[in-house]
């Protein structure tokens, strides 16, 4: 059987650039996520987290290892392939909750690359300035101030062509990783329909594979994330996000697809009755996500039921949390649920601390709240105060954290328990 990783060497890694330099590390790195040695793969994939994918951002180096990583995916005898098509999906991505629930939304991503790549140092500090001139609050001003002074253009333009970069590597790869949509290990099969769901681009491709999954696969798990991943890719009529069949703007891709793809809303409605709670939640989820009030009202009825529940599910998407997905969808297809979902919110926050309260304060913030600004104390509605009041509650733990802080100073309001008392008091 031919090496997956024969032409290793024939890539100057040291002279490509990761995380904490030189690249020099990365061949090492992919040869052990091959290894006999469950040990060593582990500690191979952890570095490769923080190295070639470092807190969501790619490097140079990181879309010159997709190739590999990708022939290591797809080959049997390889152990931790689902494992390792998650780190492709990560590599691709950055994190996840920045596409969800809308998918990928690949015109936009390319446009704004188009412009960092095409202006010149001049021009993007002056809009930096502009930028920074429009802040809100001092905390808001403090913040884009710093970027301004930090600003490095040549590192700037080289992030963003990393980030697409990666993408595209990963993307080329989707004829391949849709094989494995048929391989014998569910585990692989699940990550596989992960990855794929997420390129736009290839959706008349991508769509009918993952409806014959939903179709035929014995495993829930991969039936669930193929449901979801349905609705995260650009569909004929109804079924686009965002298109024109619901609201008279075009779909969320920017992408054409005259003649388009088969209707699979059929295939997921199918589900609404399944026996397997996952399953059915994940139906639910995409149906509404597809259709918005259009969906059938069973389906309704249950993402709003999903709003409260508690604990992590083996879905790949978010972290497996069914109450996020539908707090996500329901604001986007079903905005006179905004009061429930609010109150389902303030109700999870009263449960969580730390790291794991800050995509539910991000969340509360975007239901209860317009637009980012400054709220003044005498003009919030009681549901902005109930959910301000539970912010305030958070423990210690949540309030020493940098990202509390800085969702609060993206809605313009007060960045600290103290202050935010203050406020609410006044």
């Amino acid at each position: 059987m031919d090496d997956p990783l024969a032409e290793l060497d024939q890539i100057d890694w040291a002279g490509l650039r990761h995380a904490y330099g030189s690249a020099g590390d990365i061949p090492g790195l992919l040869r052990a996520l091959a290894s006999d040695d469950p040990g060593l793969r582990a500690e191979a994939l952890g570095e490769l987290y923080t190295n070639i994918f470092h807190q969501g951002n790619r490097f140079q180096a990181t879309p010159y290892a997709v190739p590999f990583l990708v022939r290591l995916a797809v080959r049997p005898a390889v152990p931790d392939r689902d494992l390792i098509l998650y780190l492709l999906a990560a590599l691709a991505l950055g994190y996840d909750e920045a596409h969800l629930p809308e998918g990928v939304g690949i015109a936009h991503w390319r446009a704004e690359s188009a412009i960092v790549q095409s202006r010149s140092r001049p021009e993007a500090e002056d809009a930096l300035d502009r930028w920074a001139a429009d802040a809100v609050g001092d905390a808001e001003r403090w913040d884009r101030d710093h970027v301004r002074r930090t600003y490095d253009h040549d590192r700037e333009r080289a992030a963003d062509d990393a980030q697409l970069a990666s993408y595209d590597a990963v993307r080329a790869a989707v004829p391949r990783l849709l094989a494995l949509l048929a391989d014998a290990d569910p585990s692989v099969r699940t990550s596989a329909a992960y990855v794929v769901s997420w390129f736009p681009e290839e959706a008349a491709t991508v769509a009918p594979a993952l409806a014959a999954l939903v179709r035929a696969d014995p495993d829930p798990v991969s039936v669930a994330t193929a449901l979801f991943g349905l609705s995260l890719l650009p569909h004929d009529g109804d079924l686009s996000p965002d298109g024109p069949s619901r609201d008279d703007s075009p779909s969320q891709d920017g992408l054409s697809h005259p003649g388009g793809l088969a209707r699979h809303d059929e295939v997921v409605a199918a589900r609404l009755g399944d026996a397997d709670e996952l399953v059915r939640a994940c139906a639910a989820l995409s149906l509404v996500n597809l259709r918005g009030e259009a969906a059938v009202p069973e389906a309704g009825d249950e993402v709003r039921r999903l709003l409260t529940v508690t604990g992590p599910t083996p879905l790949p998407y978010g972290d497996g949390d069914l109450a996020t997905l539908a707090t996500r969808v329901s604001r986007r297809r079903l905005p006179a649920d905004a009061p429930a979902r609010a109150s389902a919110l303030i109700a999870r926050l009263a449960g969580a601390d730390g790291e794991h309260a800050f995509p539910i304060v991000g969340d509360l913030m975007d239901t209860v709240f317009d637009r980012p600004g400054a709220p003044a104390p005498h003009t919030l509605t009681a549901l902005q105060r109930d959910a301000l009041e539970a912010v305030a509650g958070l423990g210690d733990e949540a309030w020493s954290w940098l990202n509390l802080l800085e969702i609060l100073r993206h809605w313009g309001v007060p960045d600290g328990r103290e202050k935010l008392a203050a406020f609410l008091s006044r």
